[in-house]
């Protein structure tokens, strides 16, 4: 089980997207208390939120603060940033994410959300990144985790926006491994593919083979960070991605993208 140094990354991490009891945020969020690390949670989903703030508070005696925050709100930030002023956030995981229901076109998708998805998918992303990367890097240490997708590696047909907001999510990570790893601070973007972290029976119509456990994408996930600016996890997941972006002529890739896809999205909060 991979772990991540609490003498490099903490004394505090701050999770976004983290108020399912089954999402991926959570599962991180799990996998750091057990660590020792004190955490800030935030999400949108208040009472699930401090449903999960005090399971890890009974379950691993460490300090946290859970903040209620719509991540969508251009202003996000000021009520944010009082939450953590005095405390040493060294260790990002960023998670939420919106996108519409079902599976509509780019034009069949009304423009408002389009840029609702665009506030939460991507200038939140810039803003906590921005923000507490900024102070790492001051520091001289620190870690950064973007939640991208495998969908980031194709501009998927009828989920085009959903996977325009995953490229910018994985562009922006390997720029700023480039830029801020001489600093001492780690990014990584993770790509999963199709993972075991909806409510129960949500993926029944997937291959078991192709789902992934949230644990085992954690593990993979602190396994990487400081090693690689991108991880796509699981063997399943890096062959498809494989033969979709390398082997596959882009159009061809395009079309089988068209056929795969499906009414498998439209939720928000964390993945």
């Amino acid at each position: 089980m991979s772990t991540v140094p609490l003498e490099k990354y903490g004394p505090w991490a701050a999770v976004t997207g983290v108020a399912r009891p089954e999402g991926i945020g959570y599962g991180y969020a799990r996998r750091l208390a057990g660590q020792g690390f004190n955490l800030v949670l935030i999400d949108i989903c208040t009472d699930e939120l401090h449903e999960r703030a005090e399971e890890l508070r009974s379950a691993h005696g460490v300090e946290v603060k859970a903040v209620d925050c719509d991540l969508g709100d251009p202003d996000f930030l000021d009520s944010l940033r009082p939450q953590t002023a005095e405390i040493d956030v060294g260790l990002l995981i960023a998670n939420h994410y919106i996108s519409p229901e079902g599976s509509p076109s780019v034009l069949e998708m009304d423009l408002a959300a389009h840029h609702r998805m665009l506030d939460v998918n991507a200038r939140a992303y810039t803003t906590l990144v921005h923000h507490y990367g900024g102070r790492m890097a001051e520091r001289g240490r620190g870690g950064i985790i973007l939640t991208s997708s495998a969908a980031a590696l194709l501009g998927a047909p009828y989920m085009g926006p959903y996977s325009a907001n995953k490229a910018y999510q994985r562009n922006l990570a390997e720029a700023l491994w480039s830029e801020i790893r001489p600093l001492g601070v780690d990014v990584l973007a993770v790509l999963p593919g199709a993972v075991n972290s909806q409510p129960e029976g949500a993926l029944d119509h997937y291959p078991k083979w192709l789902v992934m456990e949230v644990d085992d994408l954690v593990s993979r996930a602190f396994g990487a960070l400081g090693r690689k600016p991108v991880l796509l996890p699981g063997l399943a997941n890096a062959a498809i991605g494989g033969i979709m972006v390398r082997l596959l002529p882009r159009s061809a890739a395009l079309k089988l993208g068209a056929r795969l896809s499906g009414g498998t999205r439209g939720a928000r909060g964390g993945q």
